[in-house]
């Protein structure tokens, strides 16, 4: 919860940025949120969930640098990559500090035993918990795809595009993130009930098919996003560039 309340500190600042373009107001708002990546590196590391690990870190020293750069170098392309981000973070919090959060959960918990009874696994729903054979999973806020579904809303709608685009944008990515991360919750649950993997099964169908699997998908979004928006990928070129010291 630490990293989420510094993450929302610096919303602050980074509305603060996109509305006066400050550079101090962007480098402050950055460089807490990279700090807030960093406070999660010891929980993933203590879970041996190493690939959150390695890209909560990489995280970290992405936005670090990007936040002195906005020092270094103010540009209108921070200020377009601050606004969709800050967009994202306003649908994210939402779910992450009120109760949104535990009702998107329980629609979670229930989409996902209705979707593996469809399939037919006999999941039964216990609250936020999924059981089979004797043994439950439990769907918490990460379980639900929020995180990947804020940044795609923000990057799709918070763009300086044609509003038709953006809705298509919007409707390629998010819907099909919540529908595939659904197919993952199943995949894990009764992966980890029939112990499809050994005594590790939930091991490595949560931490290891899952991620490669997700990052695979969302590759493919991006891809798909980038074709209907490419004032989006123009905006990460950019990004590129400003970072590398070569923007204008």
């Amino acid at each position: 919860m630490l990293a989420e309340l510094i993450s929302a500190v610096s919303l602050i600042p980074m509305l603060v940025y996109v509305k006066t373009r400050r550079s101090f107001a962007g480098f402050l708002g950055w460089t807490l949120f990279s700090i807030a990546c960093l406070v999660k590196v010891p929980d993933y590391l203590s879970s041996a969930d190493y690939y959150n690990t390695t890209i909560f870190f990489l995280a970290y020293v992405f936005f670090l640098y990007m936040s002195i750069r906005i020092l270094m170098a103010n540009s209108q392309t921070f200020v377009d990559v601050t606004a969709f981000s800050a967009l994202a973070f306003i649908v994210y919090f939402p779910f992450a500090f009120t109760p949104l959060g535990d009702v998107l959960i329980d629609l979670t918990a229930f989409l996902t035993a209705s979707l593996a009874n469809l399939l037919g696994y006999g999941i039964a729903k216990d609250g936020a918990n999924l059981c089979l054979n004797g043994k439950s999973v439990q769907i918490i806020l990460a379980c639900t795809a929020i995180e990947s579904m804020a940044l795609f809303t923000g990057a799709t709608l918070g763009i300086r595009a044609d509003i038709s685009r953006k809705i298509k944008a919007f409707l390629i990515s998010v819907p099909v993130i919540y529908v595939l991360n659904l197919f993952r919750n199943v995949f894990v649950t009764v992966s980890f009930a029939y112990n499809w993997f050994g005594d590790n099964s939930f091991y490595i169908a949560h931490n290891v098919i899952s991620k490669i699997g997700s990052t695979m998908a969302l590759v493919l979004i991006a891809y798909g996003v980038f074709k209907l928006l490419p004032e989006l990928a123009d905006l990460i070129y950019s990004l590129k560039d400003e970072l590398a010291g070569g923007g204008r």
